[in-house]
């Protein structure tokens, strides 16, 4: 929740003209940085067994996501919803979902079996 409360505020506060980054579109890396940490948390605070795990990793975070957009265009004045940023944020949260259920399951069924 503190995460998401972070992306939030962060997404909501304007900020000057001036950038961290010098290079264009590179939000992008910050979008998909800020979904893959996201699905990452919401991955490990939801139980191994759970039947719908990976469908609520996807999409209570893409949803947040696209609210965000919304919220930017409709009620800041100087951010603005961005298609794209969806497309950053989608790319974040299918690499944290694919990182968990291919390698990380991997490296863990492969310590059991040493044991």
């Amino acid at each position: 929740m503190i995460w998401i409360v972070f992306v939030t505020i962060l997404s909501l506060i304007s900020f000057e003209k001036q950038t961290i980054t010098s290079f264009e579109n590179s939000d992008k890396i910050v979008h998909f940085s800020f979904y893959f940490i996201m699905t990452s948390l919401l991955l490990k605070s939801i139980k191994n067994k759970r039947k719908y795990k990976y469908l609520i990793v996807i999409v209570l975070p893409f949803f947040y996501g696209i609210i965000i957009e919304v919220l930017q265009d409709s009620f800041t004045q100087s951010r603005k919803g961005d298609f794209y940023d969806v497309l950053a944020n989608s790319a974040g949260i299918f690499f944290a979902v694919m990182l968990n259920k291919y390698f990380i399951k991997r490296i863990s069924s492969s310590k059991i079996k040493k044991n």
